[in-house]
Order: C-alpha cells, then structure tokens, then sequence
C-alpha cells in the first residue's frame, strides 16, 4: 500500500515536474514569437513612417523644382523686359539723334533759305544798279546827243547866217510870199501861194518843208 502511494505521489511529482518543463520550454518561443511580431510592427511602422517622409520629401523637392522653375521663368521674363528696355532705349536714342540731326538740317535749310534771299536781294540791287547805270549810260547818250544836236544847231545857225550873207537875194527869191517866223535853226521860213512852207538854202533856192515841220 506504501508503496502505491509512494508510486502515485512519483507520479504526481514527475507530472508537475514535466508540466512544469513544458511551459519553461513553451514560453521562451512564445515571447521569440511576440518580439518577432513587435520587431515586424516596429519596421513595418518605420517603413511607413519611411515612406510618408519619402513622400513629403518627393513633394518638397516638387514643390521647390516648381518654384525654381517659376523663378527661371520669371527672370527669364525680366531678362526679356530688360532687353524690350534696353532696345527702346536705343530707339529712343536714336530718334533723338534723328530729331537732332532733323533740326540741324532745318536750321541749315533755313540759314541757306536766308542765304538764297539776301543773294536774290542783292541780285535784284545788283539789277537795279544795272538798270540804274544804263539809264545813266542812256543819259549821257542823250546828252551827248543833245549836245551834238546842239553844236549842230550852233552849226547851222553859223552856216545859215552865213548863206544869209552870201545871199542878199533871199527876198528877191521868196518874192511877194510872206515870211512866217522862223524854224529851230534860225532860218526864215515863208508861205507860197498854195500854203506850203520853205526857206532858201545855202545855195540861193527854195527848199519846202514837210506838214509836220510846218510853222
């Protein structure tokens, strides 16, 4: 009898002993198997974690790219309007020359307008001095003509008193025809029976007058 019971109590205690090593050798693997589970959490966290980090950091470059690209584009822009400035300054320049060079050739035409007047001026004065010396010169053909009609008045009037003396038969030659003055040179003219008008010439004869000449 003692000795089933010691037997049963062996049992017992060989039970508890085995139940006993079953969980010591059961429980390590279930907390491996627990770390495992955690360690897989804990990197699967990491990697999103990586991901959205990967993510925001793609979407910051993006954004910063864009930007960049945006800024290359507005200084492109402002390269343009710089260069658009610089060419209308250029041309502005240079329609200031135009408009100087304009008012240099106005000023040049109105000096050689000014030019063109006072030779135009002095052309006419240089006419009229012409015009003037060649009624001078006329003038004195006049005169000259004058006087040489003068002298030969002078030297018919001479002449004519000297036929007058060598002629004392000048009344006897006009006869009874009436005396009616006498002419520009002195001579006696007289009037004929039929109205004409004559005077004696040097030569002692009757010398008629024409219409217009007559006394």
């Amino acid at each position: 009898m003692k000795k089933i019971v010691v037997l049963l109590i062996a049992l017992v205690c060989f039970g508890f002993a085995v139940e006993s090593v079953a969980q010591t050798t059961d429980k390590p693997k279930k907390e491996k198997k627990e770390k495992k589970d955690d360690g897989d959490k804990a990197a699967a966290k990491a990697a999103k974690e990586q991901a959205k980090a990967d993510k925001k950091a793609a979407k910051e470059e993006a954004k910063s790219e864009k930007a960049a690209a945006k800024a290359d584009k507005m200084t492109a822009k402002e390269a343009k309007a710089d260069k658009m400035s610089k060419k209308e300054d250029k041309m502005a320049a240079k329609e200031e020359k135009a408009g100087k060079m304009s008012k240099k050739e106005d000023k040049m035409a109105a000096k050689e307008e000014k030019a063109d007047k006072m030779s135009k001026k002095e052309d006419k004065m240089t006419a009229k001095e012409a015009k003037a010396d060649k009624m001078a010169k006329k003038e004195d053909k006049m005169t000259a003509k004058e006087d040489k009609g003068v002298q030969k008045d002078e030297r018919m009037d001479k002449r004519a008193v000297k036929t007058a003396a060598k002629s004392p038969n000048e009344s006897k030659m006009a006869g009874t025809d009436k005396s009616v003055g006498k002419d520009d040179k002195g001579r006696t003219i007289y009037e004929g029976p039929r109205g004409g008008q004559y005077y004696i010439n040097s030569n002692g004869n009757k010398t008629y007058i024409t219409a217009d000449k007559k006394l």
